[in-house]
């Protein structure tokens, strides 16, 4: 068993419109979409690995429904870090630990970079004590939290 933490701000709720949108949609490939917004990514600065980690999560997100968590926020992202408000070469590490516990602090970095190396560092400690907690601090927004939920899955944990 493997958890997480992440507080976020209270009183939010995304909301769906019907209304049309203000300019043709278009369909792109998966692949397509994800090397695009990697390189968009790139272009403000963030290392390939961390912009592929996003772009790869992101749209993961729209594939899985969450529209308002994948690509849809990448203008807002590009913003954020052109404006210095998150750290493009955070140092992400295991601030605090115990067998099945540990606190991450993310260092202002792209929360789906923070969020990755928390379930990862959550799946490795659920691996030797039987059921694991992470915590986050210092972090941005990083999509949906289900995409970090499922990634347990991938190692037959729940």
């Amino acid at each position: 068993m493997v958890g997480f933490g992440h507080v976020s701000p209270g009183g939010t709720r995304a909301v769906k419109s019907d209304a049309a949108p203000t300019a043709p949609s278009q369909r792109l490939p998966a692949p397509q979409l994800k090397r695009f917004t990697a390189d968009a990514l790139l272009a403000v600065g963030l290392p390939a690995k961390d912009a592929a980690t996003c772009a790869e999560l992101m749209v993961r997100a729209d594939l899985q429904g969450a529209d308002g968590h994948g690509i849809f926020r990448l203008p807002q992202y590009v913003r954020r870090i052109k404006a210095g408000a998150v750290n493009v070469r955070p140092k992400v590490k295991v601030a605090r630990e115990a067998a099945g516990m540990a606190l991450v602090d993310g260092d202002n970095g792209m929360g789906h970079v923070v969020m990755s190396f928390a379930a990862k560092t959550a799946i490795a400690k659920a691996k030797t004590a039987g059921a694991a907690w992470v915590g986050v601090a210092r972090s941005n927004h990083a999509g949906p939290a289900s995409l970090y939920a499922a990634m347990p899955l991938e190692h037959d944990m729940i």
